[in-house]
């Protein structure tokens, strides 16, 4: 994977706090659309707007992305998710906030280090799969002193199958969000690159390498299928926990192979064709 990092440029203090800020709100409010949701456990929630950050993350400076991403996250469960029963502020700070930002972090590095759509799926797999193992280890181990519906889980069920269950469950609605959605926010902003002080970031997403983002989905894919069996390996009982996990499971890995690689074709047709009138 070719390293393709852009030049460094000084921006104002302005870009950053307005790119920080307007992440925290939109996902704030993003959060808010899905609070009614039930989930398979009672506690946090179906979270497919996730892929606002990540767009954010894509086009606009890393750290006050992922600054907004942790902020947006806790305003959404204070505002939305805690009057739903869904959380509270402090398991919010304990799980939620820190993996929101440890995810988008090193998601936002990795997609502006290595610019193009195969670094896309690969950070997309990658750190939103270790987002939600950090949000879902936190939950396990912190939650029950500042949450009293975890303990209901903790004590019918073993912490790894609640582990697993709880990273299955929110990885496989999130990534297939993120594949879908992002390139076509990138692509809808495409006009505004270079004149929007927010847009700082475009990936250079070609619409022409078909095979190697073929290839690179089918990669990642079938990493995440093996991880996947090895999370149920290690704990059978994740599946008694939630049957239905299986099945979003299997849809994510579809949408990985399958979603991958068109979504990338159709974000990158218009790149393409700019750079040729060029």
């Amino acid at each position: 994977m070719q390293n393709m990092t852009a030049p460094k440029i000084e921006r104002p203090i302005t870009t950053y706090v307005v790119a920080m800020a307007l992440t925290a709100a939109l996902y704030a409010v993003a959060k808010g659309l899905t609070s009614f949701a039930l989930t398979p456990f009672g506690v946090g929630q179906l979270l497919i707007f996730i892929f606002v950050p990540a767009f954010f993350a894509v086009v606009s400076p890393t750290l006050p992305v992922a600054i907004g991403a942790g902020l947006g996250t806790f305003l959404g469960d204070v505002l939305f998710l805690t009057p739903a029963g869904s959380t509270n502020p402090a398991l919010s700070l304990v799980a939620g906030v820190p993996a929101n930002f440890i995810a988008f972090l090193l998601f936002g590095w990795f997609v502006k280090r290595y610019r193009s759509w195969p670094a896309f799926v690969a950070a997309t797999v990658s750190f939103v799969t270790l987002g939600n193992l950090i949000a879902a280890t936190s939950l396990v181990l912190f939650g029950a002193a500042v949450f009293t519906p975890v303990n209901y889980l903790i004590t019918h069920f073993t912490p790894p199958a609640l582990i697993l269950g709880f990273t299955v469950f929110w990885t496989s609605t999130m990534i297939p969000a993120i594949l879908i959605m992002v390139p076509i926010l990138v692509r809808a902003v495409g006009p505004l690159q270079g004149r929007s002080p927010i847009i700082t970031d475009y990936p250079s997403w070609s619409g022409g390498a078909m095979k190697n983002q073929l290839i690179t989905s089918l990669i990642f894919g079938l990493i995440f299928l093996a991880l996947g069996a090895l999370f149920f390996a290690a704990s059978p009982s994740t599946l008694g926990l939630f049957p239905g996990v299986t099945t979003y499971f299997v849809i994510t890995v579809a949408s990985v192979i399958i979603i991958g690689p068109l979504a990338g074709a159709i974000a990158g047709t218009k790149l393409v064709g700019k750079q040729a009138s060029k």
